[in-house]
């Protein structure tokens, strides 16, 4: 398949930011759904994940499952609606296959990650401005107020509007 392996420094987050940025991802989301007492969060990782690797995402616009594995997952609602059947072929012509399209989808996500980044970039260059706030304006208040005995990533920041 020609992977190859990437090596990070120990206790160093700068070096892996995609990693970290899917860590920020599952934080956000366990902030949402954790009950007060915060010891049910290892109950809704499974959920999420599931959720998270059949969703389009908008930087490649496919699925992770789909970059990943050159096929989409099968959910629960495929047991009610049924799927069809893949057709019946060797593996040397499955290999082939997967592999010429594993190559599609790469380049597809390359250039669709190209491109998402261009207009990122468009965007934030385009909202840059030095206005603030009008006096009565609704506005999100950073509050990092920490509650004793609660995990400090999965408590809200922000209080507002």
């Amino acid at each position: 398949m020609g992977t190859h392996k990437t090596r990070t420094t120990s206790y160093h987050p700068q070096s892996d930011g995609m990693v970290e940025r899917f860590n920020q991802t599952l934080e956000r989301y366990l902030a949402k759904v954790v009950e007060k007492r915060q010891r049910d969060w290892d109950r809704h990782i499974q959920p999420f994940l599931l959720s998270y690797r059949s969703a389009v995402h908008e930087s490649t616009s496919v699925t992770p499952a789909f970059a990943n594995f050159g096929r989409e997952l099968r959910l629960p609602a495929d047991l009610i609606t049924g799927i069809p059947p893949d057709a019946p072929r060797s593996i040397t012509d499955y290999a082939n296959d997967l592999r010429i399209k594993m190559n599609d989808i790469y380049e597809h996500v390359r250039q669709t990650g190209q491109q998402t980044s261009e207009k990122m970039k468009t965007r934030y260059d385009r909202k840059i401005n030095n206005k603030g706030f009008d006096e009565g304006s609704l506005v999100w208040l950073h509050n990092p107020v920490r509650s004793k005995g609660k995990s400090p990533k999965l408590q809200a920041k922000w209080d507002g509007p």
